[in-house]
């Protein structure tokens, strides 16, 4: 579907045109009947790297919110998770936070989509080590070419935004590229 966003905030997407990532107050809910997804509705859960910083950052807690969500087959993907060097806890923290999904996502093989600022050299090395057999897509990527080749060759989707450049574009294999506009 070209007009299929893969990557959006806005949780009035029309059912089945795109996947909503929802808010860290949906993860953070414990109690399952606060939400229900839409009829026909895509979701995404993740825990988002700038959320590791907050002061009531408990890995726990949002493990069991993620375990909660998952279990609703309209939840499609583990995301927005990643790694993100000029926002959120320390690298070492996001890491361990990171890992910890992409245990979860091989766990109940869910596929993953990442939010990556200035660490796609951890992101490659991740997959080098853990040998993941889930997808993990890019999100709003902007590299060049050269470092879309060498993501696609470790086994890494990419979805482009609005802003994007159109030789990565070009080059990814139309069944590992997707359109987004992580709309709020």
């Amino acid at each position: 579907m070209q007009d299929f966003d893969f990557h959006t905030h806005r949780p009035d997407t029309p059912a089945g045109s795109g996947i909503v990532c929802l808010p860290k107050a949906v993860v953070l809910d414990a109690d399952a009947a606060r939400w229900t997804p839409a009829p026909g509705g895509l979701y995404a859960a993740g825990i988002h790297p700038w959320w590791t910083q907050d002061a009531d950052f408990s890995l726990a807690a949002y493990l069991r919110g993620l375990e909660r969500l998952l279990e609703y087959p309209e939840v499609v993907q583990l995301g927005e998770c990643g790694l993100d060097r000029l926002r959120g806890a320390a690298m070492a923290e996001q890491l361990s936070v990171f890992r910890a999904q992409a245990e979860l996502s091989e766990r109940l093989a869910v596929p993953m989509t990442l939010h990556c600022v200035r660490a796609f050299d951890l992101i490659l090395q991740a997959r080098k080590a853990w040998h993941p057999r889930q997808t993990w897509t890019i999100h709003g990527f902007r590299g060049g070419p050269a470092l879309a080749e060498q993501l696609l060759r470790a086994g890494c989707d990419l979805s482009f935004g609005p802003r994007h450049n159109a030789e990565a574009w070009n080059l990814t294999p139309e069944n590992r590229r997707y359109r987004e506009t992580d709309a709020e």
